[in-house]
C-alpha cells in the first residue's frame, strides 16, 4: 500500500543514530559506576588512585548528552533536527516520518470506516411503538405505563 514508496532514510543517518546509542550506553556505563567505585573507595581509606570518584559520572554525563544529539541528528537529519536552519532540506529530512504518520492516519480512518459499516448494519432494526389509549401519544413496546399520562397501557 503506502510502504512501497516511502521514503527511506539514508545508511549514514541510521550509522548516526546507533552511534549516538552506544555513546549514551558507554556514558550509563560510566555513570552507574561511580556506585561501585565509591563503594570500593570506602573499603580503601587511604584512597589509591588519587582520582575522584566522581570523575567518571561527568564524563558518563557529558558522553550521555552528546549521545543524545548525536542520536537526534541520525533519527531526524542535520535539518531536521534543527542543526541546520534550512526548512527545505529539514522537510526533506523528516519526509519518512511525515509519510509513516500518513499511513498510520489512513489506517485509522479505514478502521473507523469499518467499524461505522458495523455499528450501521446494527442500526437498521426495526423499532415498535404502541400507542396509549388515553392521551393517543407513542411509548416503547416494553413500556408498562405511558409516557406522557402515566396510565397503565
Amino acid at each position: 500500500m503506502w510502504g512501497d514508496n516511502m521514503a527511506k532514510i539514508t545508511k549514514e543517518r541510521k550509522v548516526t543514530y546507533y552511534i549516538g546509542i552506544g555513546m549514551v550506553g558507554i556514558g550509563f556505563i560510566l555513570f552507574i559506576s561511580v556506585f561501585f567505585s565509591a563503594a570500593s573507595f570506602m573499603n580503601d581509606p587511604f584512597g589509591g588512585s588519587g582520582i575522584p570518584p566522581f570523575t567518571n559520572s561527568v564524563i558518563g554525563m557529558v558522553f550521555m548528552i552528546a549521545g543524545s544529539v548525536v542520536m537526534n541528528i541520525g533519527a531526524k537529519g542535520a535539518a531536521g533536527s534543527g542543526l541546520l536552519l534550512d526548512p527545505d532540506k529539514a522537510r526533506e529530512d523528516l519526509k519518512p516520518f511525515n509519510e509513516a504518520k500518513g499511513g498510520m492516519i489512513n489506517d485509522v480512518i479505514s478502521n473507523i470506516d469499518a467499524v461505522d459499516q458495523i455499528t450501521n448494519s446494527k442500526e437498521t432494526r426495526e423499532v415498535i411503538k404502541i400507542r396509549c389509549r388515553s392521551c393517543r401519544s407513542l411509548n416503547d413496546e416494553d413500556a408498562r405505563f405511558c409516557k406522557t399520562c402515566g396510565k397503565e397501557l
